[in-house]
């Protein structure tokens, strides 16, 4: 039988072949850090707010900075008796499709050149179960979006294989995933990223997220990217819900 590992090693190396459609080119490697913070609020069994900050620094110097708010819609699995348990907070866990939409701001700092960006996010996740415990998750999002008030919508479809792991002192999941960025205006900045991560449980309510991404080259218009991320996950409930979910079903 396949172990896991190489389970997942060879799923992730196929789609990483995606790229190949790119315009190779040599060009300067930008090593970036991606900071960043999430904060999600359960309302209730079918909704969730979810408001984010990030920011990147390169060389040193932080060069634009996002603000998003959204509002998820979480739908009951088709099958009974499977759940999605690779989230790290069990109030996601049990749904197989969920929608997302919502607006995020981004903004260079004053001594950059200046990059004004407004986003319309549109985004739906399906969640299958592959063999030992690994969860193949297919989301479609599309950007509606204005860069210094162009209209320069993109479509992002990815693919990523997660793997919670649980220790005496330890739960976590491990992760890669592939994500391809279509510009539906202009090809030349068409661009594909892989990443690799690990999301650890701090406490019920903290996660903490490490990851390595690359950004493959295409052209002159994309340049190669080393990035390390670095993500806080917040994750809070109302009253209602917790309600709601403690309330057992009748035989």
């Amino acid at each position: 039988m396949m172990k896991p590992g190489l389970y997942i090693f060879f799923i992730s190396n196929s789609f990483i072949l995606i790229p190949g459609i790119l315009k190779a080119q040599e060009s300067f490697t930008q090593k970036e850090v991606w900071p960043q913070l999430d904060a999600y609020y359960r309302i209730n069994t079918k909704f969730r707010l979810y408001g984010m900050w990030s920011a990147t620094r390169s060389n040193s110097q932080q060069t634009d900075g996002t603000a998003g708010i959204y509002i998820d819609g979480f739908a009951k699995p088709w099958a009974r008796g499977r759940t999605n348990e690779t989230e790290m907070n069990s109030a996601d866990r049990g749904y197989y499709w969920w929608f997302r939409t919502g607006y995020s701001y981004s903004d260079a700092p004053s001594y950059e050149k200046k990059k004004v960006v407004n986003i319309f996010e549109t985004e739906i996740n399906d969640n299958f179960h592959l063999p030992y415990k690994i969860v193949m998750i297919l989301r479609n999002r599309l950007d509606t979006r204005w860069v210094n008030s162009v209209f320069l919508p993109i479509y992002r479809p990815r693919l990523k294989i997660v793997r919670n792991f649980k220790t005496e002192y330890l739960t976590f999941n491990a992760y890669t995933y592939g994500e391809y960025f279509f510009d539906l205006n202009q090809n030349t900045q068409n661009k594909f990223r892989w990443c690799i991560g690990t999301e650890i449980k701090v406490l019920q309510s903290l996660s903490f997220e490490v990851y390595y991404l690359y950004q493959f080259p295409n052209g002159n218009a994309v340049p190669s990217v080393n990035a390390i991320g670095l993500q806080f996950n917040l994750y809070y409930s109302s009253k209602k819900y917790k309600m709601e979910t403690s309330v057992k079903p009748a035989n």
